[in-house]
């Protein structure tokens, strides 16, 4: 340790080599150091130790809460200066930087890697996922141009094409393709952006209209106004009981759209809507699409497109792969670490003409190599990024490690325990206790109900409901608040994802629920 720290200082003060270019010494004791720190992390309690749950039922504990934090942010040495990092002890800086600044950070956060948190929709941080990152930043290869790396570049378009066949049922042989983001807001995005392309580049577009269930995630509008379309067009579907789409007022607003001489540029329907992960009637929507010119049809599948590589996930998501896009965030159903998502489209060249721009400092500067030839499939001809990382390892690596095999067995488990958990809490037996929202993926909600409370007081028995749970210290759920904004509509939710999460943790929930829902009976 000691000597990690001599060594930078000695180069610093004007040794022959740079500091920034760390030696092999340097590079082991980093390492091993940081291993060990994320060894010890492991040993931490549940995911409420830290900060970030008592916010989300806000009200005067959040205001406590976020000043208790604003206060333990100002106690850490963040700030950045000129000279070296210099620890007070006879520690190595990493060393010393692990243990006082980053290990209470990580402390101050939801632990969102441990078996209990079931909150908004768990990531797995899948460890073969962390090593890949460390290798593709190490190696640091420009991949957004296949000549400059072609076998990495590679990786990424067979990583793809695996999602393509095993997710959409398209083949990369019969023209799909897509591309890996940093999550599904930009996939979105890109999506919309790619529809809008097809449907009328850039004309006419005060005219453009897009259609959505209410129950979408705000980023599919958030992307519309990103790409230019005025928010009046941007159409909120209402939804059915079950939180899926009324493809019937689809059809409705389509033909009144039309007859108005209004162009809809794509339908999105999601399959696993975040608050309940509902899975709207996909091929209904693909009917729709089909009756009025053959409107784009986008999917998001942001939370549940990894599902469809199980029997009952691919039933439930039938007529997918009649879509022209489809979103999935493999940092939700595959369990890798945040910031990988992926735009899938049936039809890659329409991602490239709508992506292409030349630049004299590219090469080739063409889109097309020559009459009749096959487009150029570079990575920054499908994205607005031309400076990005190399993503997509961190899916391949653990892909080809462990196989598809494991992937499917582990989400197979996730619809079990989430059956099984709703079917017990439904089942427990204390007054007012229900099942509000049935799973049909890894969702379900709950609330409890008292004789005489509504709006806003019922709103506040399940706040306190959530309270008690969390006071338990072992799992960590989170609240569902209707889109439409109802007092007395609020919820409490279980979505059961992460890879870390085992059979005992989702007992330990239920028994939660149930205990802390007897408790406010009393």
């Amino acid at each position: 340790m000691l000597s990690l720290r001599r060594s930078v200082l000695r180069r610093f003060m004007g040794g022959s080599a740079s500091p920034l270019n760390a030696t092999l010494e340097e590079k082991r004791a980093m390492v091993g150091e940081a291993l060990q720190f994320l060894t010890e992390l492991e040993r931490a309690p549940a995911p409420l130790a830290g900060s970030g749950h008592v916010w989300i039922g806000d009200g005067d504990a959040g205001t406590r809460e976020r000043q208790r934090n604003r206060d333990a942010v100002a106690s850490l040495d963040l700030g950045l200066s000129e000279a070296p990092y210099v620890p007070p002890t006879g520690s190595s800086s990493f060393h010393h930087l692990l243990k006082t600044t980053l290990d209470p950070a990580a402390r101050l956060s939801m632990n969102d890697t441990h078996g209990g948190y079931m909150a908004f929709v768990p990531t797995g941080g899948l460890y073969h996922s962390a090593i890949a990152d460390f290798l593709a930043s190490n190696l640091n290869r420009y991949v957004t141009i296949t000549e400059a790396a072609p076998a990495l570049a590679q990786i990424e378009q067979e990583t793809v094409a695996w999602l393509c066949r095993e997710i959409c049922g398209w083949d990369a042989e019969g023209g799909a393709g897509g591309i890996m983001t940093s999550g599904g807001s930009m996939a979105n995005m890109i999506a919309v952006h790619a529809a809008r392309r097809a449907a009328m580049g850039n004309k006419d577009l005060p005219n453009a209209t897009l259609y959505v269930s209410e129950q979408s995630h705000y980023c599919v509008a958030q992307a519309a106004r990103f790409v230019g379309l005025q928010p009046k067009h941007v159409k909120h579907l209402p939804s059915l009981a079950d939180r899926t789409v009324d493809v019937e007022a689809l059809r409705r607003e389509l033909r009144a759209d039309v007859e108005a001489g209004l162009t809809p540029i794509a339908v999105c329907a999601t399959a696993g809507t975040t608050n309940t992960g509902a899975v709207d009637d996909i091929a209904g929507c693909a009917d729709a699409c089909a009756e009025f010119g053959d409107v784009w049809l986008h999917v998001d599948a942001a939370y549940g497109g990894a599902f469809a590589l199980t029997g009952r996930g691919k039933a439930l998501m039938r007529g997918m792969e009649r879509a022209d896009s489809v979103v999935v965030d493999p940092h939700k159903g595959l369990f890798v670490p945040y910031g990988l998502g992926a735009l899938l489209v049936k039809d890659r060249a329409k991602l490239l003409r709508a992506n292409h721009e030349d630049g004299a400092c590219m090469h080739p500067p063409a889109f097309f190599e020559g009459p009749g030839a096959e487009p150029v499939v570079d990575l920054m001809n499908l994205s607005p990024e031309l400076t990005r990382d190399f993503r997509a390892l961190k899916l391949w690596l653990p892909l080809k490690l462990l196989g598809g095999g494991a992937f499917r067995a582990a989400l197979e488990e996730k619809l079990d325990l989430t059956a099984e958990a709703a079917a017990r809490v439904a089942a427990a037996g204390v007054s007012g206790l229900r099942v509000v929202d049935e799973p049909q993926l890894s969702v379900f909600t709950f609330k409890l109900e008292k004789e005489g409370l509504e709006g806003e007081e019922l709103d506040k028995l399940q706040l306190r409901l959530l309270g008690a749970i969390h006071e338990r210290g072992r799992v960590l759920l989170s609240p569902f608040r209707s889109v439409k904004g109802v007092p007395g509509e609020l919820c409490l939710r279980v979505c059961v994802l992460s890879c870390k999460t085992e059979r005992r943790h989702v007992e330990d929930a239920v028994e939660d629920i149930i205990g802390a829902a007897a408790s406010l009976n009393t």
